[in-house]
């Protein structure tokens, strides 16, 4: 699922030329609202994006990430409140 205002960014422009790696996410994840997806990245399957964050690195399976640029907080599958 992806919320509204998500921004998937799928190149990166540098001062010596531009950079198309893609994106990759995986099924069952949720995306949320104004959340962006930066070049290279891979979003692992299950994993819940915050609203608001920026996505620089690859996101494992089943975690939670959140923050500007985004952290991993816990993984859904070990959290607590299983």
């Amino acid at each position: 699922m992806i919320a509204s205002m998500v921004g998937i960014y799928a190149n990166q422009h540098h001062h010596v030329g531009s950079s198309e790696k893609g994106i990759t996410i995986e099924d069952k994840c949720w995306i949320g609202s104004g959340a962006k997806i930066l070049d290279g990245v891979t979003i692992g399957y299950g994993s819940a994006v915050g609203a608001g964050a920026v996505v620089t690195k690859d996101i494992p399976p089943y975690s939670v990430a959140v923050g500007v640029p985004a952290k991993v907080l816990e993984n859904r599958r070990t959290s607590p409140d299983d």
